[in-house]
């Protein structure tokens, strides 16, 4: 276990380290920082342009999450009811975007959202950053809530159905209960990732929009404000971690209710 450690330290520990340090470090003038200790990045980012900035990446992200998982529970659901050769299409489907670099799949969006479906404008608007960010993260959502849905016995709906329960009934008390855990971890790594997602709002929102990622590198590279970008991302972190945490107390508890 010692690598590991050793990773886990050297690669995560160690920058969230020098990260909390560099949001409680005092800005000079000249753009430099001070070791002189204070909590005024943090203070600072209660201002109303930094809370409208975080709130607007919070909501699109969260956006992104609902979509997502109004999508990927039902194609997981029907993925894992397929047989042989249509599973194994399906899946790659699913993946092959992925070895596809990022950037590409971005340009090739711009491209789709130029087309200007249903006669609307969806490039550099909001609706089209949500599209973007779910057609990258979507596979994110799908694969493990397919992997649930395989581990799932189908006599359980057959069961259910013999009973006379509705669709709806199978759906809400049923499948969603059941997978609850795999709906939590989908959430998770589409959420995450897609509140400081910053390619996806500069390249297909333009100069129109601005989010926490842009945010980000705007403090760390034209601004030069080290301790308020760094207080923003131990924040971000802090809450990452507790809802990876809860997501954990989610597991424990529905494993008890199972045993």
């Amino acid at each position: 276990m010692l690598p590991l450690y050793v990773w886990i330290i050297g690669f995560l520990v160690g920058p969230f380290v020098i990260l909390a340090l560099f949001s409680i470090y005092t800005r000079l003038p000249d753009g430099s920082t001070s070791t002189e200790l204070t909590i005024e990045a943090y203070k600072r980012l209660s201002d109303p342009l930094y809370v409208n900035i975080i709130l607007r990446s919070l909501g699109l992200a969260v956006a992104n999450t609902a979509l997502c998982l109004v999508i990927a529970f039902p194609s997981a659901y029907f993925m894992s009811r397929l047989n042989g050769a249509r599973k194994t299409l399906a899946l790659s489907l699913i993946l092959i975007p992925l070895s596809t670099s990022f950037l590409i799949r971005i340009f090739a969006m711009m491209d789709f959202l130029r087309l200007k479906l249903f006669g609307l404008e969806w490039l550099y608007t909001r609706p089209g950053i949500l599209l973007a960010l779910c057609y990258n993260y979507l596979p994110y959502a799908i694969l493990p809530l397919y992997a649930s849905f395989l581990r799932q016995d189908p006599r359980i709906l057959e069961a259910a159905q013999d009973l006379g329960a509705s669709r709806t009934k199978v759906l809400t008390k049923i499948l969603i209960p059941l997978h609850r855990s795999a709906l939590l971890s989908a959430a998770l790594f589409v959420l995450i990732p897609s509140t400081g997602e910053y390619l996806i709002p500069a390249l297909v929102g333009g100069s129109r929009y601005f989010f926490i990622g842009n945010f980000l590198q705007n403090q760390f590279l034209t601004a030069r404000n080290w301790p308020l970008g760094s207080a923003l991302i131990v924040i971000l972190l802090v809450l990452t971690l507790f809802a990876l945490n809860r997501v954990r107390s989610s597991d424990s508890h529905v494993e008890g209710d199972a045993r």
